[in-house]
């Protein structure tokens, strides 16, 4: 006969069990089921951590980086490839320009400063749109405009429509670093640094790569297939980004939409192999305000964006100024006509010009372009490929140091040690007339400090401000960089003399040291951590999930 069910009490838990009659060893399977039942029930239910909302931070950081990461790297690369890639290829093509369309001085500084006019006048609109509408429509949008006006620039026929065209890529171009963003917000802490710095490869890939087209096409098949190949990366880069680029879920939690974001986190960890699944992301506060105002009015984030000002503008007038003056250091001029030669057509262009003659454009070029049109009919621009590709392969070198030292001597005094070190080489490329083998190696230890101290500004921007104003921050002091290597192209064009020029590239170099040595060191810290400033997040960021687990058991305890 088969007994009642008898109610069984411990801890204050009800468990029903009943004690199936028949053979002994049936009847001990029934205890035994009882007792792991009693002791369930004294435990309290258990509920694991995916089933418990958790923050972005947690989530990102048991996803790990995998498959998913890397993919954000080679599509954010490709683009960062622009950026590095934009002042190299002027550099080629101005003074290609400058023989074939007989442009001044003047005009071919001009061509340069109109990109970074350009960039300084989409910085701000970039930054808002990847604030308030998102990451991945600024990036795209920035993409596409630079793959087509790039394109579009082969297409030009003269000085002003040149003007026009770089100075659209220029705004497109200030859009890039949302990419380096993106990136920065699907890495776990744990390592953040050194993978970011993998971007800064791409950096260097990309000087390489326009100085090989340039090797291949520019004097043999001309500038035009030159400008389209440099623009190939992006439009790769466009195409990926719109097929397998995601919205940051960071920002997405910041603007309360957490169901999107926990969708693509839960893509993010079964593309990566990760088993863990989240039911819930939880919700973080949403902070009104944000933007440039904040970064004036908020104490902590002014004294941060004033010194991360001269950081960048530093870095943008030696960095770029560096990368500009070596295709002129290193240039070879393959027509040198004689003085008499040279006064002659002078004397000439200035004849017609009196007379009237139908040949104007020869009485408008320069001194420098009748001179050298005076003895031929054309003349030719050839560039020391070897010593230019030396100095640019050494930028691998200065990503490698920013690597090994990014984590373990932090953020702030690398910036300070290569900042320093770039300008002591500035002042030796400010002497032209030394050996060629000593500028030589000024220039790749110059382009290699640089490069080093810039990878760690990179890295150690996006992590001193707030997800609410990072990406606006992260372009406004793009922009002021731009303006640097906009007042670059100034010191290394014929206004100063070269010893002038790395002077004051120095100089300010140095500034950069200094001021990167008193900025908050963020190495090992999460995001939310150093960045959140102002604003309180309900449950801290650094708790783990283990630590969720049992505060959700003590509360279902207590009920």
């Amino acid at each position: 006969a088969r007994p009642e069910p008898r109610p069984l009490r411990r801890g204050g838990g009800v468990a029903m069990a009943v004690a199936a009659g028949g053979a002994g060893e049936e009847e001990g399977r029934g205890f035994a089921a009882m007792a792991q039942v009693e002791e369930e029930e004294a435990q309290g239910p258990r509920l694991s951590s995916s089933q418990l909302p958790v923050t972005i931070e947690d989530a990102i950081e048991e996803v790990k980086v995998g498959r998913t990461q890397w993919i954000l790297l080679v599509i954010c690369g490709l683009t960062f490839m622009s950026d590095a890639a934009e002042v190299t290829f002027l550099s080629f093509v101005t003074e290609q320009l400058r023989c074939e369309w007989g442009l001044t001085s003047a005009q071919e500084t001009s061509i340069t400063q109109a990109v970074f006019v350009g960039m300084i006048c989409g910085a701000p609109v970039w930054g808002w749109v990847a604030d308030k509408v998102g990451r991945r429509t600024a990036f795209l949008v920035s993409s596409v405009i630079i793959c087509a006006f790039g394109f579009g620039t082969a297409l030009t026929q003269g000085f002003y429509s040149l003007v026009t065209v770089r100075a659209i890529v220029g705004f497109g171009v200030s859009g890039l670093p949302v990419g380096f963003d993106i990136l920065a917000e699907a890495l776990p802490t744990s390592g953040r640094g050194a993978f970011l710095l993998y971007i800064e490869y791409f950096w260097t890939l990309g000087s390489i790569f326009v100085n090989v087209c340039a090797w291949l096409v520019l004097e043999t098949r001309g500038w035009q297939l030159f400008t389209m190949l440099a623009a190939l990366p992006t439009l790769i880069a466009s195409i990926a980004g719109y097929i397998a680029l995601p919205e940051s879920p960071r920002w997405l939690v910041e603007e309360g939409r957490q169901e999107e974001a926990l969708k693509i986190v839960n893509q993010w960890a079964k593309a990566n192999g990760s088993k863990r699944r989240f039911k819930a992301l939880a919700a973080e506060p949403h902070s009104e305000g944000g933007g440039i105002s904040e970064m004036c009015t908020n104490r902590k984030l002014r004294r941060t964006t004033i010194l991360m000002a001269i950081v960048w503008f530093a870095f943008g007038l030696a960095y770029y100024g560096v990368v500009s003056l070596l295709p002129r250091i290193f240039r070879e001029q393959a027509v040198e006509p004689s003085a008499d030669a040279a006064a002659a057509a002078t004397a000439a262009a200035a004849a017609m010009a009196r007379n009237g003659t139908q040949d104007v454009d020869v009485a408008l070029m320069t001194n420098a372009t009748a001179r050298l049109l005076g003895e031929h009919k054309s003349c030719t621009i050839s560039f020391n490929f070897k010593d230019i590709s030396i100095s640019s392969a050494a930028e691998i070198l200065g990503v490698v140091f920013a690597v090994f030292m990014i984590d373990s001597v932090g953020r702030t005094w690398t910036q300070g040690v290569f900042y320093t070190l770039g300008a002591a080489m500035a002042v030796i490329l400010g002497f032209r007339h030394i050996d060629m083998n000593i500028l030589t190696v000024a220039a790749s230890v110059a382009r290699l400090a640089e490069m080093a101290a810039s990878c760690a500004t990179w890295v150690h921007t996006p992590e001193l401000f707030p997800t609410r104003v990072r990406a606006q921050a992260h372009t406004v002091l793009n922009l002021v960089s731009k303006v640097g290597a906009f007042l670059a192209q100034y010191l290394i064009s014929d206004a100063f003399s070269q010893v002038a020029c790395g002077g004051m590239m120095a100089a300010v170099s140095f500034a950069a040291g200094i001021a990167a040595i008193f900025l908050t060191e963020t190495a090992g810290k999460d995001l939310s951590e150093m960045s959140d400033v102002g604003s309180t997040k309900a449950g801290g960021s650094n708790s783990s999930l283990s630590d969720s687990d049992e505060d959700g058991a003590d509360v279902t305890d207590q009920e």
